[in-house]
């Protein structure tokens, strides 16, 4: 059986969202064709990069897990050297404005009259974290042993740095969203490097070709990931008696959490509940009644609570995929999401399966009309959030694509 390996900056059980839990997924599904192993830190907080694993060999659902100690990182070195960078990229994104006129003046000012930016840019990547220069000894030594490297995510070291030791055999998942971040040209060398590239979605390939134009001579497909209708026990009560909203995955700044609770809050909607699952990274504490924090809960008690929520909420402006979107309209769940955010916006606008919001008006008028759905409008919704899904993000056809791709970069040798 060939071997493969996919390099991804965390992974685990208790990971349960975003290009992690893709990893995941697709790991569990490759195993069934391929010997794979995955290469990861041992952290768990990407926040702080902790090594909460064990260094070392561990199998998870039947796939076998290297972890490697998360080395050196200064996430406070990190945001100063991020500042810096910021004066490249703000020519793309940011007009001036009376209020930022002198700081966006000093930062172009800055970042023009120094010459080493890829050495700076590189040096923020490693304190971006994770570091591990013993991964990356162990692709450059046992790289002949594999088929084909799927890297994840363009963010972080592993990835950065792995492509340089494997560009050969490499397929990279970009997971990249229209952030800031993105647009530091220290990216562009790295997007140079993959010997094939699998997006998410076409508004994620659009981005990147659009931003870093050498992408487009890279062999590419578009895959995202495979869902499976939830099995859901229609007599199971609902976990509260009140009409609520759900809201799963990171609790998060930049995951339009701070402004999601704005909006809510501001709602003259007695009795109706948001529901926010997941780790609260949130650093001030929220007084609202109305609001319900349940922390990271299992798959079981996830999928309670989406069954019988009026609808998901997405505030997110950066998705390059959002899983967690897909999957309740596979349960036929209608889902509410940030019109700012190119993906959202095209899922909806494709499957008829939900509405978009753009501002606080948008998202109180959004959130009447779904509490005044029709039983018929609600199966109608159910019917094409679950076609949408069954028609484009189904393993069969994605085990395809990256079959191919695998073939194509191992066909190099």
């Amino acid at each position: 059986m060939d071997k493969i390996a996919i390099v991804v900056q965390r992974y685990g059980k208790e990971v349960n969202g975003g290009a992690e839990l893709h990893a995941r997924l697709l790991a569990e599904r490759l195993k069934e064709r391929y010997e794979v192993d995955v290469l990861t830190s041992c952290s768990l907080d990407y926040h702080k990069w902790d090594n909460h694993y064990p260094s070392g060999e561990e199998m998870i659902n039947g796939v076998r897990v290297l972890r490697f100690i998360n080395e050196n990182e200064d996430r406070k070195k990190a945001r100063r050297l991020s500042r810096y960078l910021r004066g490249n990229l703000l020519y793309y994104n940011t007009k001036y404005k009376l209020s930022n006129i002198f700081t966006l003046s000093f930062r172009r000012f800055r970042y023009r009259k120094r010459k080493n930016h890829e050495q700076i840019f590189d040096l923020w990547i490693e304190k971006h974290g994770p570091v591990s220069k013993k991964m990356m000894s162990y692709i450059a030594q046992e790289k002949h042993k594999y088929k084909a490297f799927i890297f994840f995510s363009y963010l972080f070291y592993p990835t950065f740095f792995g492509l340089q030791e494997a560009a050969e055999k490499s397929v990279l998942i970009p997971t990249a969203h229209d952030e800031p971040l993105f647009y530091f040209s220290g990216f562009g060398r790295m997007f140079s490097l993959p010997r094939f590239i699998m997006y998410n979605t076409e508004s994620e390939k659009i981005l990147l070709e659009s931003t870093y134009p050498v992408t487009r001579k890279i062999r590419s497909d578009i895959a995202g990931v495979g869902f499976d209708h939830p099995i859901l026990d229609k007599k199971k009560e609902p976990p509260i008696s009140f009409p609520y909203f759900v809201y799963i995955g990171r609790i998060d700044v930049n995951k339009g959490c701070k402004e999601l609770i704005d909006y809510f809050s501001r709602m003259n909607k007695p009795g109706v509940k948001l529901v926010m699952i997941g780790k609260n990274h949130l650093k001030t504490t929220v007084k609202n009644d109305n609001i319900i924090f349940t922390g990271f809960i299992d798959e079981e008690g996830k999928l309670s609570y989406l069954q019988h929520c009026q609808a998901l909420i997405i505030p997110s402006r950066y998705e390059s995929l959002s899983m967690v979107t897909l999957e309740a309209m596979s349960a036929g769940k209608p889902v509410l999401a940030n019109g700012r955010c190119d993906v959202l916006k095209s899922h909806i606008d494709r499957s008829e399966a939900g509405f978009v919001y753009y501002n606080k008006e948008d998202f109180i008028v959004q959130i009447n009309k779904i509490l005044n759905l029709s039983d018929r409008d609600k199966q109608d919704i159910a019917q094409k959030g679950k076609s949408y899904v069954e028609k484009n993000f189904q393993w069969r056809n994605i085990m395809k694509k990256f079959d191919a791709a695998i073939d194509f970069v191992s066909a190099a040798e």
